[in-house]
């Protein structure tokens, strides 16, 4: 979104974030040293964007993981496939302001997010979900056997033994304590552990 005088841009508006977006591939192939290079680092907490007058999570702003040592980990979706990752862009001491509407930066919710904190980072992988061509009968159980293809879902963080999922939510943030999008029956695979590193990749 351009600047407009007098305001500034929707991710600056949210403490100063710098968003990124690209596909999944791209940005997942750019990033994969420095996502690997957490392996091993304690997650110190998560923050999310809070909606104080409602007493709701606000799914739009990115997900905020900060790790021993200074790093700072900002995932967000937009679309149904553009993935933004960027680091050390959010001040979280600044609440933010968005078309005048004040928020706060919420720590340890939804409660996956609490699960993990505290927790050392082991391990990555990308979950992805079926897609069929247009003339698929959608309307009952998914016919699994009439498959087109798979597309990057959301990125499984994995803290020994337990993980977070931050996924695709339709133009916004999901997270789930599984590998998995509720009410998708199962249908979400994990794949590509320790994230792609080839041309291979497709979304």
């Amino acid at each position: 979104m351009e600047r407009t005088a007098g305001t500034k841009p929707w991710d600056e508006a949210m403490s100063g974030w710098r968003s990124s977006f690209a596909d999944p591939p791209t940005q997942l192939r750019s990033q994969r040293s420095d996502l690997l290079a957490l392996v091993g680092r304690r997650l110190q907490a998560g923050w999310t964007g809070w909606d104080p007058a409602r007493n709701v999570w606000r799914p739009e702003f990115p997900v905020v993981l900060v790790f021993e040592g200074g790093v700072q980990l900002e995932l967000a979706w937009q679309k149904w496939n553009d993935l933004s990752i960027t680091w050390n862009t959010v001040d979280l001491g600044t609440p933010p302001t968005v078309l005048s509407t004040p928020y706060e930066w919420c720590s340890s919710q939804p409660h996956p997010l609490a699960a993990v904190a505290g927790r050392t980072l082991t391990g990555w992988a990308v979950t992805e979900s079926p897609y069929f061509d247009g003339e698929t009968d959608l309307s009952g159980e998914l016919p699994m056997d009439a498959v087109a293809g798979w597309s990057t879902q959301g990125l499984w963080i994995e803290f020994a033994g337990i993980g977070l999922h931050v996924y695709s939510g339709a133009d916004a943030n999901g997270i789930s304590a599984e590998p998995t999008v509720p009410g998708d029956d199962g249908h979400t695979r994990v794949t590509h552990p320790q994230l792609p590193e080839d041309d291979a990749y497709v979304s």
